[in-house]
């Protein structure tokens, strides 16, 4: 009997050496290849946990977490990890589910009375699960400059959305909608009777021991290992935040490993069983498809769709549960592989696409066995948009009018003007020249105006991500300024949008 056990343990032992051995062959080479790549993009720094058949088989940090003082980057360092938030609210509502406090059926109006959009309809339809996978009727990043360094509450910017554009059919095309992430923090909170990130913290950050994770830039500790914000290697200030459900979770790749341990181990976490199953797979069925680029299709991938705080799709025969994040200095993605019990973490401090290279990576080496070089690939990408940004730029700078003057003095342009959704926005003077404000942002988005041509202006808000922007008047028949438009051309802020005309 005993021979029998002594056995018994040789072949698990031998079993368990070989696995690791296994292991480490599906990531030989990987540190060397991401070290590589981090220099080669020019990244501040990099942070990377990858987590297999519930152990953290890599975890490592590279470059620095602030290129002023060369401190270097540990896995402790919290990042914001942006939309990677929206995954905790999502479980933050399915775990309400869970408890019998919400049913995903829910009229949104049940929880938030004041909620409305511009069609009746929707208002009166709109359930908490429409909330999470942005099917809202609402287009891509509609809305999105009312959460934005605003002064605005969170119950201003939803009684404003009522103004905004529906521009897509409700619950049958995708459009990511931010501030319906807002509305679902207010379910949260009126079904649990606590804030969003008090839920948060108990229900997630507590029993997963995230005990230096936190829920916006507000609640940073001074002295924090801090991953500084940077563009373009720059350092850039943190923003300040309040608790917002969509994006403003700080982390880092220790305390995220442990969340991604919950998630593969069926909502359990040590002891505690964190989330039920059912929620898991409640948060892991697709709601709405997603179209399927050509590229995307000639690299493997046939379907794609969105649950409730996560991208959905399939890459070498397995499902991938994905999300990915991005705010001024920091990019992040978590990539879930239930099926394989494989999951990683990238979070960098600079907005750079090396973490979609390296996802793929990842997955080849664990799923298919291709040896592509996707840094390389994707460094020719990120080439090929500098060049096609700079393009631009010169385009622009070669078509200004030289030698046109304003029609109007200085004094003719100033005032006030409003945009239904957004609000207040003031051109004033300043040292002989005009000076955009932009209210309930004027923190981030005030600017001195400089003459281009005709009865456009060029200005250069403080936030450094953001290029250059134009502003243009338009006039009456009888020559007074009643309006003006905005172009400042980027993937998040829509500005041609709002349409300021001036308070009298």
């Amino acid at each position: 009997m005993i021979r029998k056990q002594i056995l018994a343990y040789f072949l698990l032992s031998f079993l368990f050496v070989f696995a690791a051995k296994a292991q480490d062959k599906s990531l030989a080479g990987f540190d060397a290849y991401t070290a590589q790549a981090v220099k080669d993009f020019e990244l501040p720094g990099l942070a990377i946990a990858i987590i297999k058949d519930g152990k953290v088989v890599m975890s490592k940090a590279y470059g620095v977490k602030n290129t002023a003082t060369g401190e270097a980057l540990t896995p402790s360092s919290l990042f914001n990890i942006a939309s990677c938030s929206k995954a905790f609210t999502a479980a933050c509502m399915a775990k309400l589910v869970q408890e019998g406090k919400i049913r995903w059926e829910d009229k949104v109006t049940d929880y938030v009375p004041y909620f409305q959009l511009a069609d009746p309809y929707i208002t009166r339809e709109m359930n908490l699960a429409d909330l999470l996978c942005h099917r809202s009727g609402l287009s891509t990043f509609t809305g999105d400059l009312l959460w934005f360094g605003t002064d605005y509450t969170q119950e201003e910017i939803v009684k404003r959305m009522r103004n905004l554009p529906i521009e897509n059919d409700f619950r049958s095309e995708y459009g990511y909608q931010n501030n319906m992430y807002t509305v679902a923090g207010l379910v949260i909170e009126k079904a649990s009777g606590m804030p969003w990130e008090d839920y948060l913290q108990k229900n997630f950050f507590d029993p997963l021991g995230m005990k230096n994770a936190r829920s916006c830039s507000n609640e940073l500790d001074k002295g924090q290992d801090l991953a500084m914000p940077h563009i373009k290697a720059a350092v850039q200030p943190i923003d300040a935040f309040d608790p917002q459900p969509a994006l403003s979770i700080y982390a880092g790749i220790d305390e995220m490993s442990n969340w991604v341990k919950m998630l593969l181990n069926k909502g359990n976490f040590g002891e505690k069983q964190v989330l039920s199953e059912r929620a898991l797979w409640d948060m892991w069925t697709a709601q709405i498809t997603r179209p399927v680029s050509g590229w995307q299709r000639a690299h493997g991938i046939h379907l794609r769709s969105y649950g409730f705080g996560w991208n959905l799709y399939d890459y070498g025969g397995k499902l991938i549960v994905e999300h990915d994040g991005g705010m001024p200095g920091y990019i992040s993605k978590v990539c879930l592989v239930p099926e394989e019990n494989l999951g990683f973490v990238i979070l960098t401090n600079d907005m750079s696409i090396l973490g979609s290279a390296l996802r793929y990576r990842i997955l080849d080496k664990f799923l298919t066995g291709a040896d592509h070089d996707w840094a390389k690939e994707f460094l020719g990408y990120k080439k090929q948009g500098e060049a096609a940004e700079a393009k631009e730029k010169e385009v622009r700078h070669a078509a200004r009018q030289l030698n046109t003057k304003p029609s109007l003095s200085n004094e003719g342009y100033t005032g006030t003007y409003r945009d239904r959704y957004y609000g207040d926005a003031t051109i004033t003077i300043e040292n002989d020249q005009l000076k955009l404000t932009m209210i309930p942002t004027k923190r981030y988005f005030v600017a001195p105006m400089n003459h281009w041509h005709h009865d456009t202006w060029q200005f250069d808000f403080p936030e450094a991500f953001l290029p250059e922007g134009f502003v243009t008047f338009s006039f009456d028949s009888n020559g007074k300024v009643e309006g003006f438009k905005i172009d400042l051309p980027n993937p998040d802020f829509h500005f041609y949008k709002l349409d300021f005309r001036k308070v009298e």
